[in-house]
C-alpha cells in the first residue's frame, strides 16, 4: 500500500520538527496510540490500539529514523505486529518552510500489510489510513496552536476525530466559495 500527501500546518518549521520528534507529545497525536517510548537515539517502540472495519486489535512496533536532517527531513522504517496481522514499511517526511510561519509537510511511504487485516480490503484500509492521517494532522495543528498561546491542548480520539470532521467541512466550504 502506498501512502503519500501533503498538509500545510500554520506553524514555523522548527516548531513542527520539534513536535514530530518528541515521543511524549507525538503519542498524543497518533490515533489509538497507547504509548511511545525512546529505545535509543532515533529509535522508538510503541503500542497502538486500532480498529479497521471488523478487525480490531492492539499492535506493537518499532520505528527507526534514518537520514535525519533537522529541521527538514527523515526516513522512517516501521515494523509492527499484532494478533490481527503485521505492518512493515518505510517512508519519508519532509518539512518545507513557507511564508507567514507556515510549514508544508510532505509524506510518502510504502507499507506491506499481512494477516487477517488484509481480508478487510484495500479500499477500506486506504480510507482508514486517510482518516487516521487527517486526525493526526488536526491534532498536530491544535497542539501547535495551544503551544503558541502557552496552554495545553486537549487531545483524545473523539476530540481529534471531531477536529478532522470540521477540517473536511471547512475545506468543502472553501472550495464552494
Amino acid at each position: 500500500m502506498k501512502i503519500s500527501g501533503e498538509q500545510t500546518i500554520p506553524a514555523p518549521r522548527e516548531r513542527v520538527w520539534s513536535l514530530f520528534n518528541d515521543p511524549q507529545r507525538l503519542s498524543k497525536l497518533i490515533p489509538g496510540c497507547d504509548n511511545l517510548e525512546t529505545l535509543a537515539p532515533n529509535e522508538y517502540a510503541g503500542t497502538v490500539n486500532v480498529g479497521i472495519s471488523a478487525v480490531k486489535g492492539v499492535y506493537t512496533g518499532k520505528i527507526k529514523l534514518e537520514e535525519v536532517r533537522p529541521p527538514e527531513h527523515y526516513r522512517m522504517l516501521i515494523d509492527g505486529k499484532g494478533k490481527q496481522g503485521f505492518l512493515r514499511g518505510g517512508g519519508t517526511l519532509d518539512l518545507v518552510a513557507k511564508d507567514a510561519g507556515q510549514t508544508l509537510v510532505r509524506y510518502a511511504g510504502d507499507v506491506q500489510i499481512g494477516g487477517p487485516l488484509v481480508q478487510v480490503g484495500q479500499r477500506v484500509i486506504d480510507s482508514a489510513a486517510k482518516m487516521m492521517l487527517g486526525q493526526f494532522f488536526a491534532a498536530a495543528e491544535a497542539e501547535l496552536k495551544a503551544e503558541a498561546k502557552g496552554v495545553i491542548a486537549r487531545q483524545g480520539i473523539f476530540i481529534n476525530f471531531w477536529r478532522y470532521l470540521l477540517s473536511i467541512i471547512r475545506s468543502i466550504f472553501r472550495r464552494n466559495s
